[in-house]
Protein backbone atom coordinates (compact mmCIF):
# COMPACT_ATOMS: atom_id res chain seq x y z
CA UNK A 1 0.00 0.00 0.00
CA UNK A 2 1.08 3.39 -0.50
CA UNK A 3 0.12 6.27 0.92
CA UNK A 4 0.09 9.85 -1.50
CA UNK A 5 -2.06 11.92 0.95
CA UNK A 6 2.08 13.33 2.36
CA UNK A 7 3.13 13.71 -1.03
CA UNK A 8 -0.16 15.72 -2.38
CA UNK A 9 0.22 17.69 1.02
CA UNK A 10 4.32 18.52 0.04
CA UNK A 11 3.33 19.65 -3.45
CA UNK A 12 0.40 22.12 -2.50
CA UNK A 13 2.17 23.49 0.24
CA UNK A 14 4.98 24.25 -2.22
CA UNK A 15 2.77 25.17 -5.25
CA UNK A 16 0.36 27.13 -3.05
CA UNK A 17 2.62 28.77 -0.36
CA UNK A 18 2.11 32.12 -1.75
CA UNK A 19 -1.66 32.05 -1.42
CA UNK A 20 -2.11 29.92 1.78
CA UNK A 21 0.98 29.95 3.31
CA UNK A 22 1.17 26.45 5.88
CA UNK A 23 -2.16 26.20 5.96
CA UNK A 24 -2.29 22.83 4.28
CA UNK A 25 -3.66 19.99 6.30
CA UNK A 26 -4.70 16.18 6.36
CA UNK A 27 -7.53 14.92 7.73
CA UNK A 28 -8.56 17.69 9.75
CA UNK A 29 -8.53 21.45 9.82
CA UNK A 30 -6.85 23.04 13.95
CA UNK A 31 -9.87 24.98 15.66
CA UNK A 32 -7.39 27.92 15.73
CA UNK A 33 -6.64 27.82 11.78
CA UNK A 34 -10.62 27.53 10.88
CA UNK A 35 -11.33 31.41 10.52
CA UNK A 36 -7.84 32.56 8.96
CA UNK A 37 -9.13 32.21 5.36
CA UNK A 38 -7.77 30.50 2.44
CA UNK A 39 -6.98 26.89 3.90
CA UNK A 40 -7.14 23.82 2.53
CA UNK A 41 -7.70 20.25 4.26
CA UNK A 42 -6.60 16.86 2.19
CA UNK A 43 -8.26 13.45 2.58
CA UNK A 44 -7.71 9.66 1.29
CA UNK A 45 -11.16 8.61 -0.17
CA UNK A 46 -10.13 4.95 -1.28
CA UNK A 47 -7.12 3.15 -1.40
CA UNK A 48 -7.37 -0.17 -3.46
CA UNK A 49 -5.37 -2.92 -4.58
CA UNK A 50 -4.94 -3.19 -8.41
CA UNK A 51 -3.17 -4.96 -11.29
CA UNK A 52 -2.39 -8.44 -9.69
CA UNK A 53 0.86 -10.23 -10.66
CA UNK A 54 1.52 -13.65 -8.94
CA UNK A 55 -1.38 -12.99 -6.53
CA UNK A 56 0.33 -9.21 -5.48
CA UNK A 57 -1.08 -6.04 -5.98
CA UNK A 58 1.39 -3.88 -8.52
CA UNK A 59 -0.93 -0.99 -8.42
CA UNK A 60 -3.22 1.15 -6.30
CA UNK A 61 -6.02 3.02 -6.88
CA UNK A 62 -6.16 5.60 -5.39
CA UNK A 63 -9.11 9.04 -4.96
CA UNK A 64 -7.98 11.73 -2.63
CA UNK A 65 -10.27 14.49 -1.79
CA UNK A 66 -9.17 18.52 -1.77
CA UNK A 67 -11.67 20.40 0.41
CA UNK A 68 -10.94 24.28 -0.15
CA UNK A 69 -12.14 27.01 2.09
CA UNK A 70 -11.97 30.72 1.05
CA UNK A 71 -13.64 34.13 1.35
CA UNK A 72 -12.49 35.28 -2.24
CA UNK A 73 -13.12 34.28 -5.26
CA UNK A 74 -11.54 30.49 -5.61
CA UNK A 75 -10.90 30.49 -9.29
CA UNK A 76 -7.49 31.26 -9.30
CA UNK A 77 -6.78 28.64 -6.27
CA UNK A 78 -8.95 25.79 -7.19
CA UNK A 79 -6.94 26.18 -10.72
CA UNK A 80 -3.59 25.80 -9.34
CA UNK A 81 -4.93 22.93 -7.43
CA UNK A 82 -5.83 21.42 -10.31
CA UNK A 83 -2.77 21.89 -11.85
CA UNK A 84 -0.61 20.28 -9.35
CA UNK A 85 -2.95 17.41 -8.81
CA UNK A 86 -2.50 16.55 -12.60
CA UNK A 87 1.07 17.05 -12.36
CA UNK A 88 1.04 14.28 -9.85
CA UNK A 89 -0.93 12.25 -12.18
CA UNK A 90 -4.03 12.32 -10.82
CA UNK A 91 -7.47 13.31 -12.96
CA UNK A 92 -10.32 15.51 -11.90
CA UNK A 93 -13.48 13.26 -11.04
CA UNK A 94 -15.52 15.73 -9.67
CA UNK A 95 -15.87 19.28 -8.01
CA UNK A 96 -18.95 20.63 -5.91
CA UNK A 97 -19.79 24.25 -4.45
CA UNK A 98 -20.88 24.87 -0.76
CA UNK A 99 -21.26 28.52 0.10
CA UNK A 100 -21.45 28.18 4.40
CA UNK A 101 -23.77 31.20 5.53
CA UNK A 102 -22.40 30.92 8.98
CA UNK A 103 -19.02 31.95 8.14
CA UNK A 104 -19.99 33.45 4.69
CA UNK A 105 -16.94 31.29 2.80
CA UNK A 106 -17.24 29.21 -0.03
CA UNK A 107 -15.88 25.72 0.22
CA UNK A 108 -14.92 23.77 -2.74
CA UNK A 109 -14.41 19.80 -2.90
CA UNK A 110 -12.37 19.01 -5.14
CA UNK A 111 -12.07 14.79 -6.14
CA UNK A 112 -9.09 13.22 -7.82
CA UNK A 113 -7.85 9.65 -9.14
CA UNK A 114 -4.96 7.98 -9.58
CA UNK A 115 -3.57 4.74 -10.55
CA UNK A 116 -0.20 4.44 -8.72
CA UNK A 117 2.22 1.81 -9.96
CA UNK A 118 3.94 0.21 -6.55
CA UNK A 119 7.47 -0.27 -6.07
CA UNK A 120 8.53 -3.70 -6.90
CA UNK A 121 10.64 -5.34 -4.02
Amino acid sequence: MIDMEVPVISSLEDGLADIVGDKVFRWYVPKDSASKYPYIRVSELENTDEDYRDNKAVASDISIQVDLWTKGDPDILQNRIDQIMKSLQFKRIGVASFYEENTGAMRKVLRYASKVILEEE
